[in-house]
């Protein structure tokens, strides 16, 4: 990317006493203000536009593998990331919380999940805006996370939010793993899941690695959306033909701790932000991100909600046992389809999660610029440790639920509200900024009041709540099974694929 003129359509942007640049042509919401930031935003932050398709049909010639950078790509890969394994956990999770509650948790989330995503894009186009001004950007180098925050915010927050990224981005990891192992023990029992894990962690260590960025996910992305539409379709047709029970809509969760683990698991659905700077990054429009970001939720919703609640009317006294919603519906080739189709869907939502952690890695030990003859290769001690916890902890619902609390409370909901505050707590700040709230939420009054709420929210229930359910469940389960336990619930798998076979 060739550097470009920050003073173009704008005027000299001096950076203040509190860190905030200082546009001084940006007075309030005025139409002439909107043109003057549009520019500025189409100057020093979408500068790559040249590869950019107009339509499908161009973003298809480009190629299904390409170096995919448009807003078509970053809609498959949000929509491919915010389902994953999760899919396959909301049912249950649905049965832990009960689906009265459900009803209402699951939208107030999505909305949360959309807003914070919009400070998340903000956050990212200021940071960009900055860097280029002061000529410090540097093309090439993915833009993570914890940069943000530690250039915004302040190193302390920048080493705190790489410690909670890791943690997100690696139990994301580890749950692919974990439920490629489980869906194949659902197809073939003779071996134990120890051993599945073996085998499927280790291709996905040895071929996912290998993935330079995130502009290389077309094929996988179109691949992982098929696959999680099919197993939509399949699991409502057999709720269906199975019947439901309007009684079931009435069970509520059997004690605190279990609401929570269902909690947990929902903002694990609706909390897919850990890896949205890479994404933003990799696109050559990063800008409008946050408003390709919402259109990736109806897929989302398709192929998750309605399966999830008619799985807890069909069958709710198996979908309160079973983790995996596998365990739940009937055993036929059509399942085993789905199975397939999913696991490949993990794959592709492993390599999503795991290579944020693979830059971090790189950049770590000095081989984030090299050749990628020495880049990919360098990524494999990351791969062999998370492979190793999957299969010291192979608790895919407690998983879930740990990555839930501990990792998206933060990276999804408390981080993005409170540094947007943090950010913008100036005078000075709020009139330089690129993308100001808009007029619906209430200005800047309204998003500070939101944001106050989200951070305060999710700190408390979200993550103080959500550790202590995760946690105790965890603890519970090391008793139960032991560590490097070699087929966790597999008695349950056996008799379920009998009952329902």
């Amino acid at each position: 990317m060739g550097e470009t003129d920050p003073t173009k359509n704008s005027v000299e942007k001096p950076v203040d006493a509190e860190g905030g640049v200082c546009i001084e042509d940006f007075r309030g919401d005025s139409a002439t203000d909107n043109i003057a930031r549009q520019a500025v935003i189409k100057d020093i932050v979408d500068t790559e536009q040249k590869e950019e398709p107009t339509n499908w049909k161009g973003f298809l010639k480009k190629g299904w593998s390409g170096n995919g950078g448009s807003l078509s790509d970053a809609w498959l890969t949000s929509a491919c990331a915010q389902i994953g394994q999760v899919m396959l956990a909301l049912p249950h999770a649905i049965s832990l919380m009960g689906l009265r509650a459900a009803c209402v948790i699951i939208p107030c989330y999505t909305l949360f999940s959309m807003w914070t995503m919009h400070l998340l894009t903000t956050l990212f186009v200021e940071y960009k805006a900055r860097k280029v001004k002061e000529g410090k950007w540097v093309a090439g180098r993915a833009v993570q996370y914890y940069d943000v925050a530690g250039y915004l915010v302040g190193r302390p927050a920048g080493a705190f939010t790489l410690f909670i990224t890791v943690v997100s981005l690696v139990s994301t990891s580890i749950a692919q793993i974990i439920a490629t192992s489980t869906g194949f023990y659902y197809i073939v029992t003779g071996v134990n899941k120890l051993y599945w894990a073996l085998v499927w962690g280790g291709i996905l260590t040895f071929l996912f690695s290998l993935i330079p960025s995130f502009r290389h996910f077309r094929i996988f992305n179109i691949i992982g959306l098929v696959g999680t539409a099919y197993t939509a379709v399949f699991i409502i047709a057999s709720a269906a033909k199975t019947g439901l029970q309007g009684k079931a809509f009435y069970l509520g969760p059997k004690s605190l701790q279990n609401y929570f683990l269902g909690t947990n698991i929902a903002q694990n659905a609706w909390g897919g932000h850990t890896m949205s700077f890479e994404v933003i990054d990799a696109m050559y429009k990063p800008s409008r991100y946050d408003s390709i970001y919402p259109l990736s939720y109806i897929f989302t919703y398709v192929v998750t909600v309605p399966h999830s609640i008619l799985t807890q009317l069909a069958w709710p006294l198996g979908n309160a046992k079973q983790g995996n919603v596998f365990g739940v519906v009937p055993n036929n080739a059509a399942r085993d389809v789905s199975i397939i189709l999913m696991v490949i869907h993990e794959c592709i939502a492993y390599a999503i999660y795991i290579t944020p952690v693979f830059f971090m890695w790189e950049k770590l030990i000095g081989t984030h610029y090299k050749p990628n003859w020495i880049r990919l290769p360098s990524r494999l001690p990351v791969a062999f440790v998370v492979w190793l916890i999957a299969l010291l902890f192979p608790f895919y619902d407690t998983i879930n639920a740990i990555m839930g609390a501990f990792g998206n409370g933060f990276t999804a909901f408390v981080f993005p509200a409170a540094y947007h505050m943090w950010v913008y707590r100036t005078p000075e700040a709020r009139a330089a900024c690129l993308k100001p709230p808009p007029r619906w939420i209430g200005g800047w009054t309204g998003a500070f009041v939101l944001n106050a709420l989200i951070a305060s929210y999710f700190l408390i229930f979200g993550v103080g709540f959500g550790i202590w359910a995760a946690l105790a469940n965890l603890i519970s389960n090391v008793h139960q099974y032991s560590v490097f336990a070699k087929c966790y619930q597999c008695a349950d798998i056996v008799r379920t694929n009998q009952l329902n076979g």
